[in-house]
């Protein structure tokens, strides 16, 4: 069994504060820190529930926030590779390690969808998605189940929407949108999420991929973050409003399929 933990940085233990998460803050390094620490516990909680092997993507903010030479019991990998593994069937279940509540999402911490600064709503066939349904469907497009949750318990309360028999472990509760509590016993909660998961992954079952086709629309902040897009667009779209442009998803095959 080969697990697949895809890492962000807002929905994991110890982060509180948005502050937290400035690249160019005094406490970021130990952000990095708690990222590193996390990839690490929940690998060892993986090896210590059947997989033979663990991979990892640091998937905040294009890449960079872990410290790579200290995790020795999982591979790092990219995007690019991820896809790779998924069509050679080298994945078994991927896990979402530090996940985030979609664009919109009332007691949801820092929540956003692919980027926090631009994207107010991001949909598929009408229907908002997150980051964890995005990262879903293309593993579900290679018969890859989304198994685990971890997070701020509106982003766990959320990952069922699409994955009901996802197994959750929320390790946070926000108040406020740029602050939250983390809970003490995080880990924990963590260990005995990836043991049920494990245990049961063979039978949690794909999140549903759309029809043939599919429309995606992405909803910016404001006119001209939608123009600002319209002129890197590298493929055929058609402008809905002044803050809205659509596309045919198409076949999903990697993350970049998203994009526009």
């Amino acid at each position: 069994m080969n697990v697949f933990l895809f890492t962000d940085v807002e929905g994991l233990p110890g982060i509180s504060a948005m502050e937290q998460i400035d690249r160019t803050g005094e406490s970021y390094s130990a952000v990095r820190e708690n990222i590193t620490d996390c990839i690490i516990k929940t690998a060892d909680f993986c090896l210590a529930n059947g997989a033979e092997t663990v991979y990892y993507l640091d998937g905040h903010a294009g890449g960079g926030n872990v410290y790579p030479d200290r995790i020795t019991n999982a591979v790092k990998i990219d995007k690019h590779m991820c896809a790779e593994l998924l069509a050679a069937g080298k994945i078994d279940c991927m896990m979402e390690i530090g996940n985030h509540a979609r664009a919109g999402t009332v007691g949801g911490f820092l929540d956003h969808t692919m980027n926090s600064g631009t994207v107010f709503a991001y949909k598929i066939d009408g229907v908002e998605q997150s980051e964890l349904s995005l990262h879903a469907l293309v593993c579900a497009a290679y018969g890859v189940p989304t198994v685990m949750c971890c997070g701020d318990v509106a982003a766990c309360v959320q990952a069922k929407e699409y994955i009901p028999d996802i197994v959750t472990a929320p390790v946070k509760k926000a108040f406020v949108r740029n602050s939250c509590e983390c809970f003490e016993n995080a880990y924990e909660i963590i260990k005995a999420a990836v043991k049920q998961a494990l245990g049961n992954y063979k039978s949690i079952k794909l999140m549903e991929c759309p029809v043939a086709n599919a429309e995606v629309e992405i909803t910016y902040y404001r006119t001209d973050m939608c123009e600002a897009a319209m002129q890197k667009a590298s493929c055929d779209y058609v402008r809905k409003d002044a803050r809205t442009l659509v596309k045919k998803l198409g076949k999903i095959t990697d993350f970049s399929c998203y994009s526009f």
